[in-house]
């Protein structure tokens, strides 16, 4: 710190903290400081100030008091930053810089600022000719808060990865420490990352250095970071595999990582996760030579194994240990998802005996889950929201064999479904169901040989690759493939939409929900509290089958218009979406309760109903084209509630609507598209509850928009 004006803010700031004896400053203390105008001329000489921390704390929540801005304001948080990432004390720049990064409207202001000096604060260590133990500290939390900045798009992703590239020798402690951890967070999101293992294994002295020692470098203190980390790109690349050969030998590298966590440095987190990944493996090499698989006989998945899982999991969640990771701490979301994994280990024993051995999808979600419980990570918002936090909990994983195992069970189970119904029907209904199942036979047969195989996409007699099947089996039998032109050549485009449409809605059905459909799932049911019938059994059927049409919803915005033409169709009519919702719901697990306008219920005919044991949830199903929302359509909530006259007081309403939203333009946010209201019943004191939910029609492709 230097200047006679910085040593006197020192001590009015000192001045006014000791006189709010250790509670918050009062509310005019910013004013009394000096507020944006003296922090613009005399914040940036505050740096290794004591008083930078409380300073920057002081700032922070000012900062998100919008109206209380000067012109002086964006100068002067570019002085507080300044002063932060200027400071050479590592305890001073450690709490001044977590203030910065929970400080969504500081960060709108300086992030991309922020950003930038804090790679120059990393790029000066390694420039250093012979930087000490407090600057190789220094570094490390500079480091940790770059990342935290790249995670939530503030500063260039690839200038942080050019930094880790910097780092080819073994490092002091914290810094390899940090090293390491940032190069893991970074494959969780940036997939062309996963080249960065090259650094850990530098860092943690596994090869030989390729720069020089720095002083105080300890490889074998961040060894135990380092295993961890390896198994978890070998454990990520896997995720992302495109077919099941490549999956195996990534993950039984991850499995080589994991032991030496567990047999070397004892890490609980590690054993549990490598027994995990070495029950995948053996599913996965089982199935190898060919499609059946005989019930599984690996001692792993025997009660007493799994037993011991659980306990295992247990003994880390009384003990705390937790998995140890400078991005926060993951352990509830990891531990519940080990548990519900060892209940589906030992259901896959049964499983197995069918001819399916890409089941192993059951096995690889639950690791998907685990793995994005043990990659949780808080890091900062450039939103200016309520807590400027937001929580990055998902991988970016958008592909691979996981999903593929998704589809291809999905599509076994239709071609099973058909095969039962084939046995029993009769007359026109045999024939069509007899044309359905040669269909999905065909495509189950081409699905599993290329899963087998591990086959890429062929060429066309063209030379380009032309044959398709649509979305989403072009996942399983890949464009121009030999089998995708067998199949077109010999399967109807009728038949193969239809197919597809299948098992992309089983698809949808079976998915976790994400976070914006998360939160409207969360806010409905908030909503829905208020009913006496939204508990027990019922409240548990409704919170099922709002996840459904939530999932429905989220996934016809999102299609493409050659899956759902009825939605970019102004001519479509109530049957269009009445059958697609009857069909999406109908290749679930709630196929079997959902009739189909069904007659009189309430003194009418009601379009879709799933009935439960002892209740009924009643879907009513409307098109329309007006603009008013669906809460202010009377007749349709009339006809709506009418349906729960004997039954719960809980309905789900559903329109496709031509009008209400812009038809030339993107369709609405989901949260707009589903809502809430209550529908009072004269005579009756208990009000009625209806799910409004709105799905665009009269849709404009995306190419089309002028």
């Amino acid at each position: 710190m230097s200047g006679g004006a910085a040593v006197e803010l020192e001590g009015d700031l000192t001045a006014l903290l000791s006189a709010s004896s250790g509670r918050p400053p009062s509310e005019d203390a910013f004013a009394t400081l000096g507020g944006w105008e003296r922090l613009a001329r005399e914040a940036a000489d505050l740096a290794d100030s004591p008083v930078l921390p409380p300073l920057v704390n002081l700032v922070a929540n000012e900062a998100a008091n919008s109206g209380g801005r000067t012109g002086s304001y964006p100068e002067a948080m570019r002085r507080v930053s300044t002063a932060v990432t200027s400071t050479m004390n590592p305890a001073i720049l450690s709490d001044s810089l977590e203030t910065l990064l929970t400080s969504g409207p500081a960060l709108n202001e300086v992030g991309a600022v922020l950003a930038k000096a804090l790679e120059d604060a990393v790029q000066e260590f390694l420039d250093s000719p012979d930087p000490d133990s407090r600057a190789a500290l220094r570094a490390a939390g500079v480091l940790e808060a770059r990342t935290r900045l790249a995670l939530c798009g503030i500063g260039s992703p690839f200038a942080l990865l050019a930094l880790l590239e910097r780092f080819d020798a073994p490092m002091p402690k914290p810094l390899g420490t940090a090293v390491v951890r940032a190069v893991g967070v970074a494959v969780d999101h940036w997939p062309h990352a996963a080249s960065l293992a090259g650094v850990v294994r530098l860092v943690a002295g596994i090869d030989p250095p390729a720069g020089r020692s720095r002083p105080g470098a300890a490889p074998e203190d961040v060894a135990s970071d380092a295993a961890w980390v390896l198994a978890g790109i070998e454990l990520v690349s896997a995720l992302r595999a495109a077919d099941l050969p490549l999956m195996l030998r990534n993950l039984e590298a991850s499995a080589g990582y994991l032991q030496v966590a567990w047999d070397t440095y004892e890490r609980e987190d590690a054993s549990i996760l490598l027994t995990v990944v070495e029950v995948l493996c053996a599913l996965l090499d089982e199935s190898s030579p060919r499609p059946d698989v005989d019930a599984l006989s690996t001692s792993r998945l025997e009660p007493h194994a799994l037993a011991d899982l659980v306990e295992r999991v247990r003994r880390i969640n009384v003990t705390a240990m937790g998995l140890n990771h400078w991005y926060g701490d993951p352990k509830r979301a990891a531990l519940l998802a080990w548990t519900q994994l060892a209940d589906d280990l030992g259901r896959l024993r049964e499983e197995f005996k069918r001819d399916s051995f890409y089941k192993a999808e059951v096995v690889v979600d639950d690791l998907l889950q685990i793995y994005m419980g043990s990659r949780s990570t808080a890091v900062v918002s450039h939103e200016e929201d309520i807590n400027g936090l937001l929580r990055l909990v998902q991988p970016v994983i958008e592909s691979g064999f996981a999903r593929t195992a998704g589809l291809l069970s999905n599509l076994e189970d239709h071609t099973h479904a058909l095969e039962q119904e084939a046995a029993t029907a009769v007359g026109d209904r045999a024939r069509e169901v007899a044309e359905k199942l040669a269909a999905a036979q065909a495509v189950l047969q081409a699905a599993k040989a290329q899963a087998l195989a591990g086959a890429g996409p062929g060429k066309g007699g063209s030379g380009t690759a032309t044959a398709s099947l649509p979305q989403p089996l072009n996942q399983l039998v890949l464009p121009g493939s030999a089998a995708a032109i067998e199949l077109t050549e010999k399967l109807s485009p009728e038949a193969l939409a239809e197919l597809a449409k299948v098992v992309s809605d089983a698809t949808i059905g079976r998915h976790s929900l994400n976070l914006v459909e998360a939160e409207v799932y969360a806010t409905i049911q908030t909503c829905l509290e208020a009913s006496p019938d939204y508990a027990g059994e019922p409240k548990d059927a409704v919170n099922d089958v709002l996840r459904l049409i939530i999932q429905f919803v989220s996934s016809r915005t999102n299609a493409q218009s050659d899956l759902y033409p009825y939605l970019f169709d102004p001519k479509a009519v109530e049957d269009d979406i009445h059958k697609d919702l009857l069909d999406y719901l109908k290749s679930g697990s709630h196929g079997a309760i959902t009739e189909y306008e069904v007659q009189h219920v309430g003194g009418g005919r009601i379009d879709l109903r799933l009935k439960f044991s002892g209740f009924s949830i009643c879907i009513e199903m409307k098109f329309d084209s007006m603009k008013q929302p669906l809460s202010d359509k009377q007749a349709y909530l009339k006809q709506a509630v009418t349906y729960q006259t004997t039954d719960i007081r809980i309905g789900f309403l559903v329109s496709l609507r031509h009008k209400a939203f812009d038809p030339t333009g993107a369709p609405p946010h989901l949260s707009a598209l589903i809502g809430h209201t209550v529908f009072d019943v004269p005579g009756d004191s208990v009000p009625r509850h209806i799910v409004t939910v709105g799905v665009p029609g009269s849709r404009t492709r995306p190419s089309d928009m002028k």
